[in-house]
């Protein structure tokens, strides 16, 4: 006989916003290729088996097929990490990555039953009469689950506070936003197992993770800015024209803090012409690192034309987005028509 109970059912309707997240932060990846939207992609899916296997191991009356729960779990912390680390930092933290690795082997090790492996280890959940819509986590097991969450919910606040202090004004709501959804899937769940409101409403803590993630997806996809306020901090970008020295297009997005912005810029340009000058490869996106930024250039094959990007360091998607504005501005220069405007909301929509 199948346990239709109220866990059940919600945790079945707590599907459908779960994975029309991670539906719509796919597309969104497909679209426009950021790199924060796959990590976030992985996330979503993750979360979303974590409530569809919780849903039928409760059906079935299965702790078996709940354990895969606990083990989507160990794949979201990783996909987490990498999300944090995306929109907070220019690199992967080696260190987090590998306090969650050895976290999950825990947790791994403490789920099986050594003695008769590949069994579960049957004393890792307590179950009197049925499994509960939350099951009841037992001795180290137990321990280990809670510390995993703990610190995957502690690595993401972090990232959503960090996001949240350093962003501008106009869009604090959407930041806001992230951070309540933050705490919807990750604070509200863990403090809730410490409670009994769980027994009192069956599926309040999937609700509560559904709902979350899909606050979060929805503000990341509409305000692709907030993705991007850390870690990478554009200064400006230009189009110049090497034959006649002039500057034919400029946007500063950000003030270089430095005594002199302006000085730095045209000792900028002259290191790029001088590179330009000896440049025998044209048509690749090229680096200068200074104390101060790093200036990303491309020349044209055919035109004495360059475009450089001035920002505190460089990324994978703002190559990318860069070297399209390039192709644009050079196919655009030999039609006589450049809109610099236009084709900055087109490929840099994300700088905040």
């Amino acid at each position: 006989m199948l346990n239709w109970s109220i866990g059940v059912i919600v945790g079945f309707i707590g599907f459908i916003p779960a994975f029309f997240a991670f539906t719509i932060t796919v597309i969104q990846y497909f679209k426009d290729k950021y790199d924060h939207l796959r990590y976030l992609a992985g996330m979503w899916f993750f979360l979303s088996i974590w409530i569809l296997f919780q849903g039928i191991s409760d059906l079935f009356l299965s702790i078996e097929l709940h354990f895969v729960c606990f083990y989507a779990l160990i794949a979201f912390s990783f996909f987490g990490n990498l999300a944090v680390d995306t929109l907070t930092r220019d690199s992967v933290d080696l260190l987090k990555m590998i306090i969650t690795t050895i976290i999950s082997c825990f947790v791994i090790y403490f789920s099986l039953d050594l003695e008769n492996f590949p069994a579960f280890n049957p004393e890792a959940i307590i179950v009197e009469n049925a499994v509960s819509s939350y099951p009841t986590m037992a001795g180290n097991f137990r321990i280990a689950v809670l510390i995993q969450s703990i610190w995957l919910v502690s690595v993401a606040v972090y990232g959503s506070l960090k996001i949240f202090i350093h962003t501008p004004k106009k869009l604090k709501i959407h930041s806001s936003l992230n951070l309540f959804g933050t705490y919807l899937w990750g604070i509200q769940p863990i403090w809730l197992q410490f409670t009994t409101l769980e027994q009192k409403y069956p599926g309040i803590a999937t609700a509560s993770m559904s709902l979350g993630i899909l606050l979060i997806a929805i503000v990341f996809v509409k305000n692709p800015k907030l993705a991007y306020i850390l870690p990478v901090k554009v200064y400006r970008i230009l189009i110049h024209n090497t034959k006649t020295e002039k500057t034919i297009f400029k946007h500063d997005w950000n003030r270089l803090n430095i005594n002199s912005s302006e000085d730095f810029f045209s000792r900028m340009m002259q290191s790029i012409n001088t590179v330009f000058e000896k440049t025998i490869s044209k048509g690749n996106i090229r680096e200068i690192g200074f104390d101060e930024a790093i200036a990303t250039f491309k020349v044209s094959k055919d035109l004495p034309l360059v475009c450089a990007l001035i920002s505190s360091h460089s990324s994978i998607t703002l190559r990318k987005a860069f070297n399209k504005f390039a192709d644009d501005v050079f196919c655009n220069f030999e039609n006589n028509e450049i809109n610099g405007r236009a084709l900055l909301e087109k490929h840099f929509p994300f700088i905040p």
